[in-house]
């Protein structure tokens, strides 16, 4: 959220009161102007003509059309038609409008964002494009974009996110009258995972010119082989006994299929079987199968690796900035290391209010239950071990992994991603709603009109 040495002079000039009568302030710009054009250090080319004042701030016509310049470069990189210049401009001068009053409101909340996170979010794009670093800074530039810039760009959205969630997003709520409304109205919104099935099966073997009897015998056969099964001999201790199959010597295990990859009479003779029941004896062009369900996961079923997860938050305010917070939290972790009980340490420290008295427990999380980082962050915990200080919008957190289950969550999955998709419709109403006041309140004057820029 840096400002340039051109847009810092503009400002120095521009830095009065709103209320300040307008003859006033023409008679300031044009006074810089002519001390600008009589000042032999600067060349008429250098004096930049100002196209917006927003509150305290100013756009000026090079931004502008430098801003032209990259979304035309970024167009025709995607194949996609430019538009006419003249509805472009006016179009990306709103943009930017829009998102300097959005910063400028950031700054006056004290929302800042470090330099840790701003790299964290630069480095983990380079990775998901497998990119290093200087290869990332290398295709920014040949965009023409400076990497500096690229950074702050990536640091005002940062700002703007959590800008968004303090002020409209941590005010939106969703109740489950509108849930079961929102399941009755669109059933079949909600995504529904392929079904995968875990199996291993014993194959006995039918030749294609066996006789009657010889049929009749393996069939036979392979109904005393399910007998010992159900007496109690292991599946895949058969499977490596009797089945005729490559995959016996492996106790039969064929892993995970989807459904669709799988013959139809397996699909069908498992799919009223409880996990660890056997089928029925089944007949196919190869021979006579008995099939194991080892696991199941999509469709109406979904299985869900949940975290039993402890944190410690705390948050910068004006006493103690991110420095301090993060030093006493790398305390914090140190006496726990040491052996102070985490649970303690929470009751103690943290700034979390509902979790303090349960010792910082947050309970059974599902993904997408947390923000991201945080997840990240205890997804690559082992059971027992405690995070480093790490920071999300919320704060700065030390989190403890205490266990870890796999769950069917397809009803809570199902309701979960209802609420979501309601919750994202009302936020990006809300979002619309704020932004057109937070619009209607900001000082904006246009100082070329929209039809000459």
């Amino acid at each position: 959220m840096g400002t340039s040495p051109k847009r810092t002079r503009f400002m120095q000039l521009l830095m009065l009161p709103l209320h300040t009568d307008r003859p006033k302030l023409l008679a300031v710009i044009g006074l810089f102007l002519l001390v600008a054009v009589s000042d032999p250090g600067i060349s008429s080319d250098s004096i930049d003509r100002v196209v917006a004042v927003v509150n305290q701030d100013i756009i000026t016509e090079s931004e502008l059309r430098h801003e032209v310049m990259q979304t035309q470069r970024e167009l025709r990189a995607k194949g996609q038609p430019i538009p006419p210049i003249a509805g472009l401009k006016v179009n990306l001068l709103e943009s930017m409008i829009v998102h300097l009053i959005q910063i400028q409101r950031a700054e006056f909340l004290n929302i800042t964002v470090a330099d840790e996170m701003v790299m964290g979010v630069v480095n983990n794009i380079a990775q998901n494009n497998q990119l290093s670093l200087t290869q990332l800074q290398i295709e920014i530039e040949r965009d023409g974009l400076s990497f500096g810039e690229y950074i702050e760009d990536i640091r005002d959205q940062i700002a703007i996110r959590r800008l968004v969630d303090q002020e409209v997003a941590r005010q939106i709520t969703v109740t489950d009258q509108e849930i079961d409304e929102f399941l009755i109205q669109y059933p079949d919104t909600i995504s529904k995972r392929p079904t995968e099935l875990d199996l291993s099966h014993i194959l006995i073997a039918v030749p294609a010119d066996a006789t009657e009897e010889d049929i009749a015998s393996r069939e036979n056969r392979t109904r005393v082989i399910q007998d010992e099964i159900s007496g109690g001999l292991a599946f895949s201790d058969a499977a490596m006994l009797y089945s005729d199959s490559p995959d016996g010597a492996e106790g039969g295990r064929l892993g995970w299929r989807l459904n669709a990859d799988l013959p139809t009479q397996f699909v069908k003779a498992v799919s009223e079987l409880e996990v660890g029941m056997v089928s029925s004896v089944i007949r196919s062009p190869r021979g006579f199968h008995i099939v194991q369900l080892l696991n199941r996961r999509g469709g109406e079923e979904n299985l869900v690796e949940q975290s039993r997860v402890r944190h410690i938050v705390l948050v910068p305010n004006v006493v103690s900035g991110e420095a301090q917070i993060r030093v006493r939290l790398e305390r914090i972790r140190q006496r726990i290391l040491a052996g102070a009980p985490f649970s303690e340490m929470a009751t103690l420290h943290s700034q979390d209010q509902q979790s303090r008295v349960k010792g910082g427990d947050l309970g059974w999380l599902s993904p997408g239950d947390s923000d991201g980082e945080f997840e990240k962050v205890a997804s690559e915990l082992a059971v027992g071990e405690v995070s480093t200080v790490f920071q999300t919008g919320a704060g700065f957190h030390l989190v403890q992994l205490d266990a870890r289950r796999t769950r069917n969550m397809s009803g809570r999955i199902k309701r979960s991603q209802a609420r979501q998709q309601v919750r994202t419709r009302k936020v990006n109403e809300k979002y619309e709603e704020w932004l057109g006041e937070l619009r209607d309140i900001a000082y904006i004057e246009y100082r070329v009109a929209l039809d000459d820029l």
